[in-house]
């Protein structure tokens, strides 16, 4: 899901993750996980779409991307680093690297990434049927190429000590939508098919051996430029008046992450050995659009635009202490079993 916001929104939202994952400096954690395996789209993939479609050359293999930290294109939709490189750094392992071709063996020592660009929870099949003519990369898809993967792991429990990052996935369903022009209540019901999506592919992994998963929620999208501009409207009421975001777009990522969680919960409940964090990325993106100014003031400092009808801006701080100014912790993480890593 292309979700724009800079380095600072993405800053923020990785500290929220190894926030709910209870990583951080001095953590035990930090000896609980060694490789981690990564699902998702473009918020995750690390070279997989740059990859397989290099017959169509995708600008994501060219400048600016990868300039302001690798140096040269990744394959990230990014111009630097993505949250599950933060996430590999914060655990003290290599970054999550793209899988390899068909041709070359897959390297499992500190795990795989299987996210790529523009990927969808359901497939192919699912939106046929809601007359929508698109076969995308799916969570489906990914499985399918981690089982073929596992294969070559055959008697290694490479799953049993790794952390699998389930997401985000499923933005896409719903921007694939909203851009064809399906009604807003139609989305709506995609939801569910989706979380169920996330969840099969959950009991699936545990089933392998997996005893780890951090899964985000969805995104703020109504606060995204291109659904500010192609959705702006010219009643008020359709804004959040605190931030200027499209309020029904907001309700709408809330309800998919209240069904998520809900679902989340029966999963902790049929597997309590098993440690399910709920990622709230919808709560750290939205502690920035609500409060920039708590965030920084305007010396040495990077511009974030908030495009809304007025084009108001605010001058955030990347240097802020995100740790001492986001109030947020996640939900689940009193009822979920944590281990305790001595390795």
């Amino acid at each position: 899901m292309w979700f724009p916001g800079g380095h600072f929104s993405l800053a923020l939202a990785v500290w929220h993750a190894l926030l709910v994952l209870g990583l951080g400096s001095g953590s035990s954690a930090l000896s609980c996980y060694s490789r981690i395996f990564s699902f998702g789209d473009s918020l995750t993939d690390t070279g997989n779409y740059v990859r397989l479609t290099a017959k169509n050359p995708s600008p994501y293999g060219a400048p600016p991307y990868g300039t302001t930290f690798f140096g040269h294109p990744t394959g990230r939709a990014s111009d630097g680093r993505l949250v599950i490189d933060f996430i590999a750094q914060e655990l003290g392992l290599a970054n999550v690297t793209a899988i390899r071709t068909s041709t070359a063996p897959a390297d499992f020592e500190h795990g795989a990434n299987f996210a790529i660009i523009s990927a969808t929870a359901n497939n192919g099949s699912f939106f046929a049927g809601k007359g929508m003519d698109i076969t995308p990369f799916s969570l489906d898809t990914q499985m399918i190429w981690f089982r073929a993967h596992m294969q070559q792991n055959l008697g290694t429990n490479v799953l049993a000590d790794a952390l699998v990052a389930l997401g985000e996935i499923g933005g896409n369903d719903y921007n694939f939508a909203f851009s064809s022009g399906m009604p807003r209540e139609r989305v709506r019901a995609f939801v569910p098919a989706v979380v169920e999506k996330l969840a099969a592919a959950v009991e699936e992994l545990i089933g392998m051996g997996a005893r780890a998963f951090m899964v985000p929620g969805n995104l703020p999208f109504g606060c995204a430029p291109l659904y500010l501009r192609r959705f702006r409207s010219a009643r008020a009421g359709d804004y959040d008046a605190r931030t200027g975001c499209l309020a029904w777009f907001n309700r709408f990522a809330e309800y998919h992450n209240r069904v998520l969680t809900a679902r989340l919960d029966a999963l902790r409940l049929r597997h309590p050995d098993v440690t399910i964090v709920y990622a709230d990325w919808y709560g750290a993106m939205m502690s920035i659009f609500q409060g920039p100014e708590r965030l920084g003031t305007y010396e040495s400092q990077t511009l974030y635009c908030h495009v809304v009808a007025t084009k108001q801006c605010h001058a955030v701080d990347l240097g802020a202490p995100y740790a001492t100014t986001h109030p947020r912790t996640a939900r689940g993480m009193g009822r979920t079993r944590r281990r305790q890593c001595t390795r």
